[in-house]
């Protein structure tokens, strides 16, 4: 069964603790091998535990036969062999080994002159492991282990005549660390891993969110251009079958008249062309993955008055931010959507599209100086505003078309970002 994360993660760091550990124990040897004492014979001593415990923690057989115990084991050793070498620096005799030391004068003066590192930091580090990988219990199991080691080592010491009493009580602050510094790192780790398991049930509530979105987002265009299709290949057919019936007639008793229908055929079938193919372009390109939503608008703009000969201008005011996908989409749609309107009911003569870009705020805006409508009077569909519509409410943004008859058309979408 795979170890949890928070348990590999403590089992990682102890791994190259030990080896950090081996490292300056190396590096010690070697300089009294350089001294030329029998301080090496201590050292090698104080090695031989740690070598002993990176033999049984370093190669993974052991990890793989005892599971999640092997950590907990393997650390709990750590605290019995750093308490029994930190006893003598935890009841205030710092000095003690080296005091058995055969070492030269002026050596043994000079390593009592320098600055120690307590052997009792090291023990607070399997005891940190612990709480990082087994919460709560494993530092309090940790703390209450290094307890009653160094206790129980004080008791005997206090009855062999080692330490006075007065040493043994003034190691109680320290007793007070060992359950302190383990208990503070458990509940810091459990509400690290509270907080990352909240972030990753948000982010997965997101996820979906985003997948309801994106299949609301591709419904909402087939719809859009289901009515696209609607209003070119079907309007264009119905008047293709009603003149090419009239030109039958017209035919047998008029042939004038018949040329005249047919032209008007052969021109509202290229019309009709035109718009499918139109439509057909809108599915295979997306102008935005390549040119982004201003080079977008100003190609679309460029391809309308080239197709309508009508005026078209873009004005772009400030700097465009940070946007996210469905927000540059439906900006887009909105402003190619209004172009549409204009060029199939306006008649203008000029249009105008201007992109705003504030602090907090984006502002696109399609004006003309067509024929205008009255909003509140014309279906809907028939301007096709039920698409600008939800595309102005899929990204949160407000949508407000102003118009009069003869006075021209202004869609306004406004975007809080």
């Amino acid at each position: 069964m795979e170890q949890p994360l928070a348990v590999r993660e403590a089992l990682r760091i102890f791994r190259l603790t030990l080896i950090v550990k081996i490292a300056f124990l190396s590096l010690g040897l070697l300089v009294a091998l350089g001294l030329g004492t029998s301080a090496h014979l201590a050292i090698l001593l104080r090695a031989a535990p740690t070598l002993l415990l990176a033999l049984l923690v370093l190669p993974p057989w052991l990890e793989q036969a005892l599971g999640q115990r092997f950590l907990a084991l393997a650390l709990c050793l750590d605290v019995l062999i750093e308490s029994l070498l930190s006893v003598p620096f935890f009841f205030e005799r710092r000095f003690f080994w080296l005091e058995h030391l055969d070492l030269p004068g002026p050596v043994g003066r000079h390593l009592m002159e320098a600055p120690l590192t307590e052997p009792f930091f090291f023990l607070l580090i399997p005891l940190v492991l612990l709480a990082w990988g087994y919460g709560r219990r494993g530092a309090v199991w940790g703390s209450t282990w290094a307890t009653i080691l160094h206790l129980g080592t004080g008791c005997w010491a206090l009855q062999q005549d080692i330490l006075a009493r007065a040493f043994f009580m003034g190691a109680l602050s320290r007793i007070a660390l060992l359950y302190l510094v383990p208990l503070i790192v458990s509940i810091l780790a459990q509400r690290e891993r509270q907080q990352h398991a909240e972030l990753e049930a948000a982010h997965q509530r997101l996820r979906r969110h985003a997948a309801t979105v994106e299949q609301l987002a591709v419904s909402r265009e087939r719809n859009r251009l289901a009515r696209d299709l609607h209003d070119t290949l079907a309007h264009s057919l119905t008047a293709l079958t009603v003149q090419l019936e009239a030109l039958r007639t017209l035919m047998a008793h008029d042939p004038a008249v018949a040329q005249d229908a047919l032209n008007e055929v052969s021109a509202l079938a290229r019309n009709g062309l035109q718009e499918s193919r139109q439509a057909i372009q809108a599915l295979r390109t997306d102008p935005l993955k390549t040119l982004g939503l201003v080079g977008a608008l100003r190609g679309t703009l460029q391809a309308f008055q080239a197709r309508t000969g009508v005026q078209a201008d873009l004005s772009i005011a400030g700097q465009e931010p940070d946007l996210t996908d469905e927000e540059v989409q439906a900006l887009f749609r909105i402003a190619e959507e209004a172009l549409t309107n204009v060029e199939r009911h306006a008649a203008a003569q000029q249009v105008t599209v201007r992109l705003a870009f504030g602090n907090d705020r984006i502002d696109l805006v399609v004006r003309d100086d067509g024929v205008g409508f009255d909003p509140a009077a014309v279906d809907p569909d028939r301007y096709g505003l039920t698409g600008i519509q939800e595309r102005a409410a899929m990204i949160g943004a407000t949508l407000k078309v102003r118009g009069r008859p003869g006075g021209g058309t202004e869609v306004r979408c406004s975007l809080e970002s």
